[in-house]
């Protein structure tokens, strides 16, 4: 028996799993608001602005590994959600955008709140369509999932016109048909590759975000200890390695120093990782050394070796691919090879104990520095914290060197970040909280870009979403300081840094929390710091610690 298409669009969701459905609604969405309603195992999450409902669902498919579901209102509601959407393209996040669309009977006169909605999201998405009928509803919605969950993984957007929703439907629902990924390497490729890492003098191995899809992790130890390479994060948004083993380097900077962070490496092997060279600032050339023979093992292949000369590109699951690298290997080494990887092993062990004692002697020199230090900051968070915690965003600027250089996250789904724009961390810490509800979520915010989404705090209160937010808040947009300096460089021009800082009134979050009941703090003293994190921890439902810090813009880059 038929029903109708915006039924037949919900018992599609609840085929393909899902369990949540982000959104902001408006009067073009009426039908599916409508049809949702009689199906209460869909809980919708409503956020007051669009930036809230996509970071949410960016966040929730990322942990649940599993296209999430977002419902936005026609033109204006896509084009406020648009610097989410670029987010979740940046990375790689499968999120399903459903766009309310005008009534096609008169879509010819181009009727108030329409748009080409198709046109509109395509630049920022790996598949954008509209429904025309009711009958493709649920083909259009497979469609609409299996490429945003087959690698590498993006958000869509499909359009439903109002009166669409409203048509019969006969078909029977099914599944979407995904495509088993996890395909092994060549063989004789792997071989080839592993003849180079054999000769190699300075091998390195680079992880991206598909090592963390892929769960290649365990993989890839045995590979870099093997090798006796170092392991860096390339530009990636997700924990792909545990950041305080031995091999562990950290990550290729953003802010310049690309080539002097590569240079005397003669193999590079980057498993899963996508585009690894994303510099915020041009350098100019090929940041891989000269004589280096550059390796891409991943399921990306429109990103491997699309921008600099490559030895190999090999399509596969970065973990199968570290795996087959690992023993071809272990087959190729003489034993000469094999003692000298070994110290090379060791040398870098060496190396990132003396990084690593040197953060902790720094962090000790800054502890009671008033203001707060960002090292202090992390250094409280680390210690106060559960082990098995997850963080979204790692406090921009200020937070970003002492998250890398204190942290140790041992546990796959322990960091998420955003595309690049900002507003992701403070919706993205609700959406990772309500997938990961044995955990704790804390988001490590900047003031300045908490307030591109602040509307999430009343989310947060609505649904009582247990989470800690620590706000770095130093007054400025510190990022467009370091900016500056970068420009005008050694020239004698000093810069006022206009429109770089906030000054009065100051942008309190913890005021913000207050007005939505949410539990909060403002630390204005080293001494206040650690029992406001202790009671935003220990608190049952959202919780926010405002914490002034040193408005300092050196170069931690």
């Amino acid at each position: 028996m038929p029903i109708p298409a915006k039924h037949a669009l919900m018992e599609q969701l609840l085929m393909e799993g899902v369990t949540h459905v982000f959104g902001n609604p408006g009067s073009t969405e009426v039908a599916f608001m409508d049809g949702l309603q009689d199906y209460p195992q869909l809980k919708y999450i409503l956020g007051l602005h669009e930036t809230v409902p996509l970071a949410m669902a960016d966040g929730y498919a990322r942990a649940t590994h599993r296209p999430a579901v977002v419902n936005v209102h026609i033109a204006p509601g896509l084009a406020n959600a648009m610097s989410m959407l670029y987010n979740s393209m940046r990375a790689g996040a499968p999120v399903v955008v459903t766009v309310g669309q005008q009534d096609t009977r008169h879509m010819f006169t181009e009727p108030f709140l329409s748009a080409d909605l198709v046109r509109f999201a395509q630049p920022w998405v790996k598949w954008a369509g509209e429904v025309q009928r009711g009958e493709d509803v649920p083909s259009a919605l497979r469609r609409a999932f299996k490429i945003a969950a087959e690698p590498p993984q993006g958000p869509v957007v499909l359009s439903l016109p109002q009166d669409v929703l409203d048509q019969p439907v006969s078909e029977k629902i099914s599944r979407a048909p995904y495509t088993a990924w996890s395909t092994r390497p060549d063989p004789a490729a792997i071989e080839q590759v592993a003849k180079l890492l054999a000769g190699a003098r300075n091998p390195l191995i680079m992880v991206g975000d598909n090592c963390a899809l892929s769960n290649a992790a365990p993989e890839v130890i045995a590979l870099a200890q093997l090798a006796g390479a170092p392991v860096m994060q390339g530009t990636g948004r997700r924990w792909n390695f545990p950041t305080q083993h031995p091999l562990f380097i950290g990550s290729l900077g953003f802010m310049g120093g690309m080539k002097e962070s590569l240079a005397g490496h003669d193999v590079m092997v980057l498993v899963g990782v996508g585009n690894p060279f994303l510099p915020l600032f041009y350098e100019g050339g090929n940041p891989v050394p000269e004589d280096c023979a550059l390796v891409h093992i991943d399921i990306d292949t429109y990103s491997m070796g699309k921008d600099y000369p490559a030895a190999h590109c090999i399509a596969a699951d970065p973990k199968w691919g570290a795996r087959d690298l690992h023993d071809a290997l272990d087959r190729l080494l003489t034993p000469v090879q094999r003692t000298e990887a070994q110290r090379r092993a060791s040398q870098v062990a060496e190396r990132t104990a003396e990084t690593r004692a040197r953060s902790e002697a720094q962090l000790k020199a800054e502890w009671d520095k008033n203001p707060i230090s960002a090292m202090r900051l992390m250094g409280e968070i680390r210690d106060t914290a559960p082990k098995n915690s997850v963080y979204v965003g790692a406090g921009g600027t200020s937070g970003r060197a002492p998250f890398g250089q204190l942290m140790n996250l041992t546990e796959p789904d322990s960091f998420y970040e955003g595309g690049a724009a900002l507003g992701f961390p403070l919706p993205g810490t609700l959406g990772v909280a309500l997938a990961l509800p044995d955990r704790p979520v804390i988001g490590l915010l900047r003031e300045g870009d908490s307030m591109y989404s602040i509307q999430g705090l009343w989310t947060a209160a609505k649904y009582n979403i247990p989470c800690t937010w620590v706000v770095f808040n130093n007054a400025s947009y510190r990022i467009l300081k370091l900016g500056m300096v970068r420009y005008l460089g050694e020239t004698p021009r000093k810069s006022d840094f206009l429109g770089m800082d906030f000054g009065e009134p100051a942008i309190d979050i913890s005021k913000q929390a207050a007005v939505w009941g949410i539990h909060n703090a403002k630390v204005t003293h080293p001494d206040e710091l650690r029992g406001a994190l202790q009671a935003a921890l220990a608190h049952n439902g959202p919780s926010l610690v405002d914490v002034s810090i040193e408005t300092s813009y050196r170069n931690v880059f």
